[in-house]
């Protein structure tokens, strides 16, 4: 927005207060509407069937998360821990999915239904390109024990939680 110039006026050339209020309530009042968008939580006056979809969805969705959680736990203790980089990776993954699967289910609300369903499908990109081309010098396939049912369930996971946080989005 370019703002007027007037010769012989002190701060000729910056945007007015004015200006610059309006500019500084409106993110306010993006980041207050985006802030509670997240903290959205399944409706209490929505229909029961789109409750129990809802909250069904964060649950069985947490469930996936702590399930993919766990192979990675297992494949960690069973040697990945000794594989550079990867073996960190498997064990941050693990610890977090456990704890994000708790918040889930403790505190259903949109953002982390969203976390839920972002750590899926980054686990997802992480296994195909590990599987494909390889990452961090490490190369795994699809046919490795528990790729195809890691695959599996966090695809689902991903399903169902992008569902629920449908449901929670479209309230009514």
């Amino acid at each position: 927005m370019r703002h007027p110039v007037t010769a012989g006026t002190v701060g000729a050339g910056q945007p007015s207060s004015t200006s610059t209020s309006t500019s500084t309530s409106t993110s306010a009042a993006r980041v207050a509407w985006t802030v509670a968008i997240l903290k959205r939580g399944v409706s209490t006056s929505a229909p029961l069937p789109l409750r129990a979809a809802a909250l069904a969805g964060i649950v069985i969705g947490a469930a996936t998360v702590a399930a993919s959680a766990i192979i990675h736990l297992h494949l960690w203790l069973q040697g990945y821990k000794h594989i550079h980089t990867i073996g960190p990776l498997f064990l941050a993954q693990a610890i977090g999915g456990i704890a994000l699967a708790i918040v889930m289910v403790l505190y259903r609300r949109l953002v982390t239904v969203i976390a839920g369903a972002g750590y899926m499908a980054s686990t997802v990109i992480g296994l195909l390109i590990s599987a494909t081309v390889g990452i961090f010098g490490f190369k795994d396939g699809l046919t490795v024990p528990w790729a195809t049912s890691s695959l599996v369930i966090e695809l689902i996971g991903f399903v169902v939680l992008a569902a629920a946080a449908a449901l929670i989005i479209a309230r009514r």
